[in-house]
This record gives C-alpha cells, sequence and structure tokens, in this order.
C-alpha cells in the first residue's frame, strides 16, 4: 500500500506538465481568450443597461400615472368632501336664517299689538280728554 502511494505521489510530482512553460502563442491565445471576454461582458454590460434604462423609463412613466390617478382621485374626493360641507353649512345657514325670522316675529309681533295698542289708547285718551273738556265747558256754562 505504501508503495502504491509513494509511487502516485511520485508520478504526479514527476509529471511533465509540471515541468512545462508557457510558449508566446500560449500567452497570445490567452489575451485573446481574456480580451473576447471582456469584449462579450462589455456588451453584455452594455445589453444589461440598455435593459435597465428601458426599465426605468418604463416604471417612471408608470409611477407617473400612477401619481396622476391618484392626484386625480385624491382631488375628486376633496371636491366630494367640500361639496358636503358646503351643503351642511347651507343646511346650518337656513336654520340661523328660520331662527332669526323666528325670532323677530316672536318678539316684533307683540311689539307692533302693542304700538297699535298704544295708539288706540292715545286716541281713547285724547277722545276722554276732549270729553273731559267739554263736560267742564258744559260745567261752565250751567253755572
Amino acid at each position: 500500500m505504501k508503495i502504491i502511494l509513494i509511487s502516485i505521489t511520485a508520478f504526479l510530482v514527476f509529471t511533465a506538465p509540471v515541468f512545462s512553460e508557457l510558449t508566446v502563442t500560449d500567452l497570445e491565445k490567452i489575451r485573446s481568450i481574456v480580451k473576447e471576454s471582456e469584449d462579450r461582458l462589455k456588451e453584455d454590460l452594455k445589453a444589461s443597461e440598455e435593459r435597465l434604462k428601458e426599465d426605468l423609463k418604463t416604471s417612471e412613466k408608470r409611477l407617473k400615472e400612477d401619481i396622476e390617478t391618484s392626484e386625480k382621485r385624491l382631488m375628486q374626493h376633496v371636491a366630494d368632501k367640500f361639496g358636503e360641507v358646503d351643503k351642511r353649512l347651507n343646511i346650518i345657514f337656513g336654520f340661523v336664517i328660520a331662527l332669526i325670522t323666528l325670532i323677530v316675529v316672536v318678539v316684533g309681533v307683540p311689539q307692533i299689538i302693542m304700538a297699535w295698542r298704544g295708539k288706540e289708547d292715545r286716541t281713547q285718551k285724547e277722545q276722554i280728554q276732549e270729553l273731559r273738556q267739554e263736560i267742564e265747558a258744559l260745567k261752565q256754562q250751567r253755572t
């Protein structure tokens, strides 16, 4: 077993590729392979960059559309809320006008009635005063 292990190790250590050297053509082939890999990598990067740009443009366009849609919905919602507030204010305004009218009627009508009665009272007082004067004039004529 030891002999097999030692012989395999010896064969592996002293094999021909271990002592080989790179020739100019080998270096040229390696350079061309590396250059081709670089060129393919550059092309792939350019293609990826273009796809990314297109994806970004598409995403930006979709985002703008979504923002516009959301903006329109928000404006509609705000307009609806303002409409509701306007309706409520109109109802409140109507109630205030009705309340003012009620107050004017409740306070004003009795005042008008009292003024009318006061006018009648003044008329009656004037008539009573005239009658007194006439009675006194008649009393003076009799005496």
